[in-house]
């Protein structure tokens, strides 16, 4: 099933049709929806195919970088970048547990344009030859990449990105450590949606209570 991961929707799929379709509401994180734009808190959903492991984050702007309009000033867009960065190194704000012996195999992060012509992305890829980090800013009209700025239109951009590992003892794999609050201290709170071969999860992940545990 390795071709799955390539599909649009792959996640949504999953999540969508499995997860929150038999997951009763177990946090407050539920009543407010994965789809709400709250400052402080992100979004991620998880996804086990196999040997591989599908990560989707999204952040507003205002947990990442500390504001939310387009990017104006030198140190708007400097901001954005070094964020950027960081988010593409996705094996530091996701950490599996040791023993699954999983790599980041590719990372495609998207942040709000700070160009006012550019329309398209912003990537940071690790590639599984070498793990290579390449970084690039394009135009991709490509539904399979992490689409930023979602709310830019009402005022609020946000960053997302999809991050893909490989592991060589996935079952093995009993918990993800997420660090995405050592790096960005704004973001006070993650909701998880996850499906894995040892069940469904939904989970709210919180700065000192942030390991993920299948």
């Amino acid at each position: 099933m390795k071709n799955a991961l390539h599909r649009p929707g792959f996640l949504s799929l999953i999540i969508g049709g499995l997860l929150v379709a038999s997951i009763p509401v177990v946090s407050h994180a539920a009543d407010r929806g994965h789809d709400a734009h709250e400052h402080g808190v992100s979004a991620a959903k998880l996804a086990v195919d196999g040997d591989t492991v599908e990560i989707e984050l999204r952040s507003p702007g205002a947990d990442i970088v500390g504001f939310e309009h387009k990017p104006a000033t030198e140190a708007d867009k400097a901001a954005v970048k070094k964020a950027a960065v960081i988010l593409a190194k996705g094996a530091g704000l996701f950490v599996p547990a040791p023993a699954a012996g999983c790599r980041l195999i590719n990372s495609d992060v998207a942040a709000p344009s700070t160009e006012s012509e550019d329309k398209g992305h912003k990537h940071g890829t690790y590639h599984e030859q070498g793990e290579e980090k390449h970084g690039h800013g394009n135009e991709h009209q490509n539904k399979n990449h992490a689409e930023p700025e979602k709310h830019e239109q009402d005022g609020h951009s946000e960053f997302s990105a999809i991050y893909r590992f490989r592991c060589t003892a996935i079952d093995k794999l009993t918990y993800f450590d997420v660090r995405m609050f050592d790096y960005f201290p704004a973001a006070r709170e993650m909701e998880v949606q996850a499906i894995t071969p040892k069940g469904q999860i939904l989970r709210a992940l919180k700065p000192g209570s942030a390991r993920l545990v299948f």
